[in-house]
């Protein structure tokens, strides 16, 4: 590990437990509703905003949408185990004992073979593409769109359904997971996750 990762010197791991009458998209949703409570819980009461989030079996094919997949485990990474234990998953997640199973906290040390970056993955609609580049250039509509279709096309990236605790409305959390040459330190948001122009790192294996 070099200078700029070794603040994520501990992890936590949570491994779906399979159940042949419960899909795991439904363990993912409760999952990661509860883990998204948890982080926004620490970064408001203790200003904790580095602790991020890896899917070790995470695939993405994009010529074979559809054996793109999440995998059944989670990595969460955080700056000591003093952190993880702020977080308190076992709390959180304790409602869920019969569909996950939570592993001790700890030492990454050297375990990782490399880096990657994951990002709530967020596409704008091609027609609002068009609109703002048609705005942005002054042309038509039209020939905004020309360009607009030349661009890389929406990844069918792998998901987890969500809904919000604000207005109860359901969206789906799309998770892009991407290998990366080079270590990047920095904070996550209250998904353990990057937005789409950050690139900070958390060790994989």
């Amino acid at each position: 590990m070099t200078d700029s990762t070794i603040s994520l010197t501990h992890f936590c791991e949570i491994t779906l437990i399979p159940d042949p009458e419960i899909a795991p998209y439904f363990i993912w949703s409760k999952l990661f509703t509860q883990l998204h409570i948890a982080l926004a819980d620490v970064k408001n009461k203790y200003g904790i905003g580095s602790i991020g989030v890896s899917f070790p079996d995470y695939h993405y094919d994009s010529k074979k949408e559809q054996s793109s997949k999440l995998g059944l485990k989670l990595r969460v990474f955080a700056l000591s185990q003093k952190d993880l234990e702020t977080l308190s998953l076992t709390k959180w997640l304790e409602r869920l004992t019969d569909y996950v199973h939570i592993k001790g906290i700890k030492e990454v040390g050297d375990k990782a073979t490399g880096y990657v970056s994951v990002h709530r993955y967020r596409f704008k609609p091609t027609d609002m593409q068009a609109k703002s580049l048609a705005d942005k250039l002054g042309v038509s509509y039209e020939e905004a769109m020309v360009t607009v279709n030349k661009r890389t096309p929406e990844k069918a990236v792998p998901y987890i359904q969500m809904r919000s605790q604000s207005n109860k409305s359901y969206y789906r959390l799309r998770i892009l997971q991407k290998s990366c040459d080079e270590p990047k330190a920095g904070s996550f948001n209250t998904y353990g996750m990057n937005g789409m122009s950050d690139h900070v790192t958390v060790p994989h294996w």
